[in-house]
């Protein structure tokens, strides 16, 4: 088995314990095989956890702590400094709800700048509950993107197909001003080091979907796609990286194309959630790439028609742990032999 005090740590957030996230969270808990691999360190009020199991019939025990400093392996571990936690009301809105979440995320994330766990798991929040005057973001990602280092990309995986995003929770009509051929050329360099680092690809191809529809027709649509995309993938491949494309959007995922590839980037979020959510739905892994950091969440949302129910799936969310994890090991074999291949050639 391995070595306790290697173990890695990781944290969960509650996500809106309104909704889905409490019951997926500790149904994967549930999971014996979980504990012999990682120490889990959830962020949130026990008694709430406690409500959650009981409604569900779980039958978990909680090692209740002040910080992460005083974690025991082989328990489930929460740090719960929460002093006045909302009651949960399954499938309702709730403002106090949403700040819980909020906090749960703030203290997550704080452990994870600070490298106290290793890496962070969070079930969805409802973006209408969480928002507030201290959280202004459009969601997870972009809180996270502005507390740790690096610049993120939001990347769907599952276990056929990866798709990463250059424009997320935007309006449409804000695209096409948000991208440019260098913001395009800098996040495929971005993410080809993603491939190579998290997912011990050794040269990725990477096919990027076009702005207009049919990569702008030859300029009778538009030319953005000649003007902003071929020019980016230009000196992508002459920097040495497989980047392809721009591919038209409307028949790259039905015909199969993107199975030749590594990673497909997408313009905007439905160009690229839509495919991967009717091909992958139930077993997707959204993950925050680009930071030192590693941050997973499951494909789906609150499901609040479906929360306490008993009926919702665990499946992406047991994925987004073990995604986790096998990126964490990634990083530290791959940051381990760029080490000794760059002291070889001194």
């Amino acid at each position: 088995m391995k070595d306790q005090k290697n173990k890695i740590k990781v944290g969960f957030t509650t996500g809106d314990m309104n909704g889905i996230g409490p019951e997926i969270l500790l149904n994967s808990l549930k999971n014996d095989e979980l504990l012999t691999i990682c120490t889990p360190v959830i962020y949130g009020p026990v008694k709430n956890l406690n409500y959650t199991q009981n409604h569900f019939g779980f039958d978990l025990t909680f090692n209740r702590i002040s910080s992460v400093e005083k974690l025991q392996n082989g328990k489930i571990n929460v740090v719960d400094n929460f002093k006045n936690s909302p009651e949960i009301l399954f499938g309702s809105i709730n403002k106090e709800m949403g700040a819980a979440a909020f906090e749960s995320i703030r203290n997550g994330v704080k452990d994870l700048k600070d490298g106290k766990i290793d890496v962070l798991v969070t079930p969805p929040i409802n973006k209408e509950a969480v928002h507030s005057k201290e959280f202004k973001f459009m969601g997870h990602t972009d809180y996270i993107d502005n507390e740790i280092n690096g610049s993120s990309t939001m990347m769907m995986v599952s276990n056929d197909l990866r798709v990463a995003l250059l424009t997320e929770h935007i309006p449409i009509s804000k695209v096409t001003d948000s991208i440019t051929a260098d913001y395009v050329e800098n996040k495929v360099n971005s993410l080809n080091q993603t491939l190579m680092r998290d997912f011990q690809i050794e040269r990725p191809k990477i096919a990027i979907l076009s702005i207009d529809p049919h990569a702008g027709d030859g300029g009778v649509i538009a030319e953005n796609d000649q003007k902003i995309i071929v020019p980016a993938i230009k000196k992508a491949y002459d920097s040495g990286i497989l980047a392809y494309g721009p591919f038209s959007a409307d028949s790259f995922f039905g015909s199969d194309e993107y199975k030749k590839y590594d990673l497909v980037i997408a313009s905007y979020h439905d160009q690229g959630l839509i495919p991967f959510k009717t091909l992958s739905f139930g077993m997707g892994v959204n993950y925050t790439s680009g930071l030192d950091k590693i941050r997973t969440s499951p494909d789906h949302g609150t499901a609040y028609p479906i929360a306490g129910k008993g009926v919702a799936s665990r499946d992406s969310f047991l994925c987004s742990i073990y995604l986790a994890i096998d990126i964490y090991r990634r990083r530290k074999i791959y940051d381990e032999f760029s080490k000794n291949k760059l002291e070889t050639s001194k």
